[in-house]
């Protein structure tokens, strides 16, 4: 004759909901403190041990009894816990789309007036490259990314060059570069 738990097991997977309630009873307090355990919060652990035990009801005859009963318990609260955790984080944060009425979608008058100089600027230095190297740099930014080594260390080389090139804006405390990194880091005081 089996243990009493092995016998309440059967009769649950029979269909008796007394059996399962007894069952239920015994592990509930193990399954609460393992979810109070992950979750660090009393209603989440409460919820976690009705959805494991709502789930355990539903699918009682999937248990083969290869392990303990319990062990089978704790293994479905677990998860639980793990899935509500990877839920409340989710939550936590906000899409950028739904979170766009908190800033403007375009940057202010003189923002777009010193990007629009930096980039004419920068199109001024691109435009006296050579040939090979301005073709590089248009065939990289229209989306052709070719990583062989050699590609790679032209696309290096071509970014020093213009850093070197363009330099002077940043050096200059009236420049357009600078005052755009001035406002820059103001910002992200």
């Amino acid at each position: 004759m089996g243990t009493p738990e092995n016998v309440l097991l059967a009769r649950a997977q029979s269909g008796s909901e007394d059996a399962f309630a007894e069952l239920a009873r015994k592990h509930s307090s193990q399954i609460y403190k393992c979810s109070l355990r992950i979750l660090q919060n009393r209603e989440d652990a409460e919820d976690n041990l009705q959805n494991v035990l709502l789930q355990t009801f539903r699918n009682i005859n999937s248990f083969k009894g290869k392990s303990q009963f319990s062990t089978w318990l704790v293994r479905i609260a677990v998860n639980e816990a793990l899935m509500k955790l990877r839920k409340r984080q989710r939550d936590k944060f906000v899409p950028l789309e739904d979170a766009s009425h908190f800033w403007s979608p375009r940057p202010s008058p003189e923002i777009q007036v010193i990007r629009a100089e930096l980039r004419a600027l920068l199109i001024n230095e691109i435009l006296r490259l050579s040939p090979g190297r301005r073709n590089e740099i248009l065939r990289f930014t229209m989306g052709e990314k070719r990583n062989t080594s050699t590609q790679k260390s032209t696309r290096f080389r071509i970014k020093y060059q213009l850093r070197k090139q363009l330099s002077y804006l940043f050096k200059e405390e009236n420049s357009p570069a600078s005052c755009y990194s001035a406002n820059a880091n103001q910002s992200a005081l």
